[in-house]
């Protein structure tokens, strides 16, 4: 699960630094008027630090929400938990959405310990009110044709969002679009919104979302047009890339990305304005896997992810 996406395991947690005055003017009133929220997803932009070092990097870097990584704070007395919280809270951040810890597409004893966790983690999910999980769909498989890969799915994922659910949380659900994936295994499976919905339809549980990536509505040849049976609170969080230049939309990658507006290939003001006709609240992230920012310092990378994405919105007219 974890090779994909390469979210990082959690290290020791730091003493936690204050921010100077001047470093923490902006979170004093974060633009109330905005619903949307800009997040920070530290492995996805190729940045490595605790739940300490990630909050202060968000609030320098003006951050309306963090990823919560989960392992450091189950290291948290609850005192310990509760000034972190209450750190957050007097700037203006919240947490975002965790990856779902299941690995749904192998065999029933990975799955079955992936429950396990998952129920760990909603204890902690509980305590930081987060408002719950997402994790992608791959879209081939080497062993299931498509109709018995859709049962496991919705079997599995349905066990996982009964569990969220008596938890009062949600789970988003992401296609992945890219075609040159397609090639990987023996059987196509889920690339498309139309195919996820009817997974979804499936799974019938109301607390089952969608996680939308402008990457992979690009792939899939998507258009606004087709998100328009969505209301707000079936959408559970969002995220922004742009495509690699020289590239045509059949021969992106999927772990070779760019941040937002980086080649223009991808015009996320659509994407956005119907975010905000909606009345969309919830989160927007970036996940580029992109080299070039891999290589930055964490403050280098948490400073340009966080500009890429507030020049999407002020494109959109909505920052």
């Amino acid at each position: 699960m974890q090779n994909r996406r390469g979210f990082l395991k959690s290290s020791s947690i730091a003493t936690l630094g204050l921010l100077s005055l001047s470093e923490n003017l902006y979170s004093i009133n974060k633009f109330p008027n905005r619903k949307i929220k800009i997040s920070l997803m530290p492995g996805s932009v190729g940045i490595n630090v605790n739940a300490y070092e990630l909050i202060n990097l968000a609030i320098k870097n003006n951050f309306d929400s963090i990823y919560p990584l989960i392992n450091d704070l189950k290291k948290m007395s609850d005192l310990e938990l509760n000034d972190y919280m209450g750190m957050m809270k007097s700037n203006s951040v919240s947490f975002d959405v965790c990856i779902l810890p299941v690995d749904f597409s192998q065999t029933n004893s990975v799955f079955n310990d992936g429950i396990k966790v998952l129920k760990d983690y909603c204890n902690t999910m509980k305590k930081i009110e987060s408002k719950g999980f997402c994790r992608w769909i791959m879209p081939t498989n080497n062993d299931l044709t498509y109709l018995k890969n859709f049962e496991t799915h919705k079997s599995r994922l349905k066990e996982c969002a009964k569990i969220i659910g008596d938890n009062g949380m949600k789970l988003g659900l992401e296609f992945v679009a890219p075609k040159t994936l397609m090639a990987r295994d023996q059987f196509s499976f889920i690339r498309t919104i139309n195919e996820l919905r009817e997974l979804i339809d499936a799974i019938d549980e109301n607390n089952v979302g969608y996680q939308l990536d402008t990457f992979h509505l690009y792939c899939a040849n998507h258009s606004v047009d087709d998100l328009r049976f969505l209301n707000k609170n079936d959408i559970i969080m969002c995220q922004l890339n742009d495509a690699v230049k020289g590239r045509s939309q059949d021969e992106q990658i999927d772990l070779e990305r760019e941040l937002p507006g980086k080649t223009g290939l991808i015009n996320t003001t659509p994407f956005l304005n119907f975010l905000e006709e909606i009345g969309y609240e919830g989160t927007i992230s970036a996940e580029p896997f992109n080299k070039d920012l891999n290589n930055m310092d964490n403050e280098e990378a948490a400073k340009v992810t966080f500009n890429s994405i507030k020049k999407s919105f002020e494109d959109a007219g909505i920052f």
